[in-house]
């Protein structure tokens, strides 16, 4: 039997000082910035580098070797570790996404043999996360959700495809409107030491890519009582 995906409050319009939100920003890379060949990055030139959680995007940050290897190289056979690892799902935007999600996760963190007091925080953020991209993902198109771990860092990765809006009312409203989806997420990360936040996807990847993390060795972790929104 399938669920209806919960719904967010209408967002009635405010004046364009009673919100702090800025408009989400759209930074495209410039050649000096673009990934290696062989996946590294090279060193931040200006304002620009990618963020870690950039490299949840659906699409791949890594250009393609001039030269084929063939036969190509073998996959990654060593036993999974408990970290790092990193895992990419895409979905399309249902009703029953999000327990499609949850139980996948569910897979990849009993594989690796997570910790068990991450493993049912870690479980309802997939959830929430799926949930809310739902929400800004319409019906026939796809969301894309990660889960990966370094450093102790548990982070979750969900990409919707609502585009930030050029208009800054629309912009403002809309950035409320997911703060208000990300309640629950906002909660779950801060109560674990941890952060969520959301921004435009880097190109080529479209619409806006929302995140959190939880466990140890977090650095700048949000305010509890808000949502880290990036910044031009």
């Amino acid at each position: 039997m399938s669920e209806s995906l919960p719904t967010v409050p209408t967002v009635p319009a405010k004046p364009s000082d009673a919100l702090s939100a800025d408009s989400l920003p759209v930074r495209f890379a410039s050649r000096a910035s673009a990934p290696r060949p062989n996946g590294e990055l090279p060193p931040t030139e200006g304002w620009f580098s990618l963020p870690p959680y950039a490299f949840g995007s659906p699409y791949a940050l890594q250009v393609a070797s001039r030269i084929t290897q063939c036969p190509p190289p073998p996959p990654d056979l060593r036993d999974p570790a408990a970290s790092p690892f990193v895992y990419g799902l895409t979905l399309p935007s249902a009703a029953a996404t999000p327990l499609i999600a949850h139980e996948a996760a569910d897979a990849v963190l009993d594989v690796h043999e997570v910790e068990d007091e991450l493993v049912e925080p870690a479980l309802e953020l997939v959830h929430e996360l799926a949930i809310h991209a739902c929400r800004f993902t319409g019906a026939g198109e796809m969301i894309h959700l990660v889960l990966r771990r370094s450093d102790g860092v548990l982070q979750v990765v969900a990409h919707d495809t609502h585009t930030p809006h050029l208009n800054s009312r629309l912009a403002r409203q809309c950035a409320e409107r997911r703060r208000v989806s990300l309640t629950a997420v906002r909660e779950l990360a801060a109560g674990r030491g941890g952060e969520c936040g959301f921004a435009a996807a880097h190109p080529p990847a479209t619409g806006v890519c929302t995140w959190a993390s939880i466990g140890a060795g977090l650095t700048g972790a949000s305010d509890p009582g808000g949502v880290q929104e990036e910044a031009a």
